[in-house]
């Protein structure tokens, strides 16, 4: 999951250099896990859609979104809380497994948003050779369900891309079938 969680640049070049990127065509665009993404009415209606091998990704300069399937670890946890100790946990582990120290962690925090229960994790990935980059990753959950979102800023402002992950939260929901 981790290893997921640091390639996104990775992941981005891959679904662009295999297709092309696409646009939200659609008022909601499918997520993994029965989840959909519905930004109508809102400038993430504008976001460039980029698929990818487990999940999509949603370009909105400043913002970079991705949405993947939980790892195992985290959809197993019997509780978000628990979810995201695996989280802290998977991220500090990949971080050693690539010779890097473990991420700061800056905050925690839980909310509603909607039917969906999340909590939140802020970390701070100092990179060789580049800038530190902040990450505020999501676990929700409704039901049995869960997702796994990263959002990430240009600016590494990690007041602001929490506060706008709350603020898209609600535009993530189960598909009714």
């Amino acid at each position: 999951m981790s290893e997921r969680f640091f390639q996104s640049v990775a992941a981005l070049a891959v679904a662009l250099s295999g297709s092309a990127a696409l646009a939200a065509s659609e008022a909601c665009t499918p997520l993994p896990g029965g989840f959909q993404f519905c930004p109508e009415d809102t400038a993430w209606a504008d976001a460039e859609v980029i698929p990818f091998s487990n999940g999509v990704a949603f370009d909105l300069p400043p913002y970079w979104l991705e949405v993947m399937e939980p790892p195992a670890e985290i959809a197993a946890a019997p509780s978000l809380d628990a979810a995201l100790e695996a989280l802290a946990e998977l991220v500090a582990e990949q971080a050693r497994n690539e010779g890097l120290e473990a991420p700061e962690i800056m905050d925690r925090g839980a909310f509603t948003a909607g039917a969906l229960e999340a909590v939140t994790l802020t970390t701070r990935i100092d990179l060789p050779e580049d800038d530190p980059m902040i990450f505020v990753s999501m676990i929700a959950g409704q039901g049995d369900a869960r997702l796994f979102v990263s959002l990430d800023d240009e600016n590494e402002d990690a007041a602001d891309v929490a506060q706008e992950l709350r603020r898209i939260a609600g535009l993530f929901s189960l598909i009714e079938e």
